[in-house]
C-alpha cells in the first residue's frame, strides 16, 4: 500500500487522467503508436492470464478469515484493478489520438516518407 492511494483506507485512487502532452516527431508517429499498442497488448494479456488476483477462499475457512479476505480484496485488489483499468484506458486514448494525428498528417502530407522527415531530421 502507498500513501498516495490513501494507504488502503478504501478511498478512491488519485486521478492521474489530467491532460498530459506528448511531443512526437511526425516521422515517429507509427513507431510510437506501435509501442503503445504493444504495451496495451501486454497489459491485456497479463490481466487475462492472471484470473487469481482475488483471494478466492478464506485462509482458515472461518468467519474472521472470510471477512479478512473480503477486506483484502476490497482494499487492495479492487484498487489495483481500478488503477490498471485506468492505465488501460489511457493507453487506448493515446493510441486513438496517435491514429488521428497520423491520419491527419497523411491527408496533408501523404505517404511520402521524404516529407515525413522534411522538417524534423
Amino acid at each position: 500500500m502507498f500513501l498516495a492511494d490513501g494507504g488502503g483506507s478504501g478511498q478512491t485512487l488519485p486521478d492521474y487522467s489530467g491532460q498530459q502532452k506528448l511531443k512526437v516527431d511526425p516521422s515517429a508517429i507509427p513507431q510510437a503508436r506501435a509501442a503503445f499498442e504493444h504495451a496495451l497488448d501486454q497489459l491485456n494479456t497479463e490481466l487475462k492470464n492472471n484470473p487469481d488476483l482475488f483471494v478466492r477462499q478464506p485462509w482458515a475457512e472461518d468467519p474472521v478469515s472470510s471477512e479478512t479476505a473480503q477486506r483484502f480484496n476490497q482494499d487492495t485488489t479492487d484498487n489495483a484493478l481500478k488503477a490498471l483499468d485506468g492505465y488501460r484506458l489511457q493507453l487506448e486514448g493515446v493510441i486513438e489520438q496517435l491514429k488521428g494525428i497520423e491520419n491527419q498528417y497523411r491527408m496533408t502530407e501523404g505517404d511520402n516518407a521524404a516529407l515525413w522527415g522534411k522538417h524534423h531530421s
